[in-house]
């Protein structure tokens, strides 16, 4: 029969293994294509039989979920961490560009997630359009950012210093949309990824500007 004890033991050196397969699969995905990356070479950097790599994870889907699913909540996390400060640091009389630049700050984080692996990462994103069982976690990440983006432009609009004739939810969403653009064109049109914020930037501002209020800026 087997104690407590082991169980315990058992868990953790499943645990451990897992951690090896993800950092093993993290660190080839941040430096290789995802179709050059092999399970065999993901199993044989983590230290583990390719037997044993399959009962962890079917395929290399999971794997990118795994580990750009992991990475972009940690971004969101940071994100939200950052624009509380931002409120904190304005205090009690925002002007309405306070409110757009909360907006930028937000989608300057996730360009920096897409600019550290441009190809994996826009893969990843891509998948959230996907019928598949794992675009869900995509899917509630977008749905964070949208989320948040909503509340800073009702934010705004309460306090009378963005404009309440824009719908919150549309603009939010375009805000979305016009990231996911950027990064589906950038390879199409041969950009440079390092240069995907000169470009998303100003498509926000046309989007975001034109609701601040005046009085008061």
């Amino acid at each position: 029969m087997t104690t407590a004890p082991e169980m315990t033991a058992r868990q953790l050196g499943k645990q451990r293994k897992r951690d090896a397969i993800q950092a093993a699969a993290a660190e080839l995905m941040h430096a290789k294509s995802f179709d050059d990356i092999t399970m065999r070479e993901i199993a044989q950097l983590a230290g583990v039989g390719e037997a044993t790599l399959f009962r962890y994870v079917p395929n290399k889907h999971d794997l990118l979920h795994m580990v750009f699913g992991d990475e972009l909540d940690a971004v969101l996390d940071r994100i939200e961490q950052q624009d509380a400060a931002l409120v904190a640091a304005q205090g009690d009389e925002p002007s309405g560009t306070h409110f757009v630049e909360r907006i930028r700050a937000i989608y300057l984080e996730r360009s920096a997630f897409y600019r550290r692996n441009p190809e994996n990462a826009s893969r990843y994103l891509r998948e959230g359009f996907s019928l598949s069982a794992l675009s869900a976690r995509n899917v509630a990440q977008g749905d964070r950012t949208i989320a948040l983006t909503r509340a800073i432009l009702e934010e705004g609009q309460r306090r009378g210093l963005l404009d309440t004739r824009a719908d919150p939810l549309l603009v939010a969403q375009n805000c979305h949309a016009i990231y996911m653009h950027e990064i589906d064109r950038t390879p199409v049109r041969g950009f440079d990824p390092d240069r995907i914020w000169e470009r998303l930037g100003p498509r926000l501002d046309a989007q975001l500007r034109p609701l601040v209020l005046r009085t008061g800026d």
